[in-house]
């Protein structure tokens, strides 16, 4: 049975991940940083009798070199997603880069690993400057944005998080190319992300692009200049596909449904939700019109995204069984 370590499991898409990973055979050992999350991670995955193929190791500080060596003893797979969020944390950069070519460096001097795949964004793809209009992103999106991580900081904080991205993904090419390793390096870049989550228990404990979605669909006027989502069940089965498919090289591929205009979102929730009280405006207008080309992730990983509706349903659905 082939192991694969995880990082970021106590996140949202890591915790969706994590159970994909384990539900399709895997062993499993979740890299945490602190050994108390060790209790709520089992708790989690003890309702779907996951937890005889899951143990854990802990990394205190994953920017440091040699951080993972111990962890990745006897590992085929990696699977790392542990990055801060927007506004999580005062450096952004610095755990984001680090952090991603530590658990590479490490991976050099472990034999037995097959793959390693990076969770990133379509916002390392996209650029720091706004996108233009009709634009559509792509994987062969050339990345000539200069990271000064002197000035980083002085941004606001979601230029802050895609700063992190961009830099932690040439990161990821620039260790490809200088040090040319023997295993394969899959880069996924995600859209906004949506869906229910499994480490949500409570309704205080809704946060990151659940909050956004959820908070928008209350307010006058959207966060986002329009909606872009994939399902957390679809970038979940999209590291599967990563894992089981015949993918080699270094390879990034862009993950989201179809681009939809929040007046689509606003009547869905009245339609569905009939008691939901949507603070959406009637006349509620994009002021952005961009998408993301999944082509590659149609052909190579065999995925259908599920569309605004699913993502939509499932995030409400989990919010108001929360608040009842």
């Amino acid at each position: 049975m082939p192991l694969a370590l995880i990082t970021g499991s106590t996140g949202f898409i890591g915790s969706a991940v994590t159970l994909a990973v384990l539900q399709a055979g895997y062993s499993v050992r979740l890299a945490i940083r602190r050994p108390e999350q060790t209790q709520k991670l089992r708790s989690i995955f003890s309702k779907f009798d996951a937890n005889d193929k899951l143990d854990f190791v802990v990394v205190p500080d994953i920017t440091l070199p040699g951080a993972f060596d111990n962890a990745l003893q006897g590992v085929q797979y990696i699977l790392h997603l542990a990055s801060p969020l927007a506004g999580t944390e005062a450096d952004l950069l610095t755990p984001a880069v680090r952090g991603t070519v530590s658990i590479l460096e490490s991976a050099l001097e472990t034999p037995s690993v097959k793959k390693v795949v990076v969770t990133s964004s379509v916002a390392a793809l996209r650029g720091l400057a706004p996108i233009p209009d009709g634009a559509v992103v792509t994987e062969d999106a050339e990345i000539d944005v200069v990271i000064d991580p002197s000035e980083v900081q002085s941004l606001d904080p979601m230029a802050q998080y895609r700063a992190s991205k961009i830099a932690s993904y040439k990161a990821v090419l620039k260790f490809a190319a200088e040090r040319k390793p023997a295993f394969d390096v899959i880069t996924l870049h995600p859209v906004y992300v949506f869906g229910r989550s499994l480490i949500q228990s409570s309704s205080s404990e809704l946060d990151g692009t659940n909050r956004m979605l959820f908070n928008s669909l209350l307010a006058r006027t959207p966060s986002t200049g329009q909606f872009l989502g994939v399902h957390v069940e679809d970038v979940a089965l999209a590291h599967i596909r990563v894992l089981e498919n015949n993918i080699r090289g270094v390879q990034p591929y862009l993950l989201s449904a179809p681009r939809r205009s929040w007046q689509d979102v606003r009547s869905f929730v009245v339609d569905d939700f009939p008691g939901f009280e949507v603070g959406l405006e009637e006349s509620v207008e994009d002021w952005e019109n961009w998408g993301a080309d999944t082509t590659r992730a149609i052909r190579d990983l065999k995925i259908i995204f599920r569309p605004m509706e699913d993502q939509v349903r499932d995030l409400v659905s989990q919010q108001l069984e929360l608040r009842s």
